[in-house]
């Protein structure tokens, strides 16, 4: 199979070890120095593929003492279409509040380096902290 393109926005799908699936929303399709990584947010987990294009909430996940509404991992399954990207609707200005991260001491905006972090600010941003597939696998088992 070739190279799919993905976007933020695009829905897709993520078949769960347990059976259900996740419903995801890409935040951010990062295409620069972290092309090896994209974010998203999971709408829904259900037993079936009946999905509704409503813009809704992120489902949360306890991660490192935080509440996480993002997951960062490799863009592989969706290029591969392991993850079938079923449609797209545009982000709401709170999730593109969700491009903005922190990595290695350093602000960004998708792609868009903003500055330097001084450490005491660290915990105020997200972390990029790309997950394996057996990793997204246990975020999605703990969402609510």
């Amino acid at each position: 199979m070739g190279r799919k393109s993905y976007n933020e926005g695009d829905i897709f799908l993520i078949p769960m070890h347990d059976g259900r699936l996740a419903v995801c929303q890409v935040v951010s399709a990062l295409r620069g120095r972290f092309k090896k990584a994209f974010s998203f947010g999971v709408m829904s987990i259900q037993h079936d593929e009946t999905v509704s294009f409503e813009d809704r909430e992120f489902l949360v996940y306890p991660y490192m003492k935080r509440k996480n509404s993002v997951v960062f991992t490799s863009p592989a399954h969706l290029k591969d279409g392991t993850w079938r990207i079923i449609g797209n609707i545009p982000l709401t200005p709170a999730k593109k509040e969700l491009q903005v991260f922190q990595c290695a001491g350093h602000l960004y905006a998708g792609d868009e380096y903003i500055r330097n972090l001084s450490p005491t600010e660290y915990s105020q941003y997200i972390t990029l902290g790309v997950a394996g597939f057996e990793l997204v696998q246990n975020h999605l088992l703990e969402m609510k």
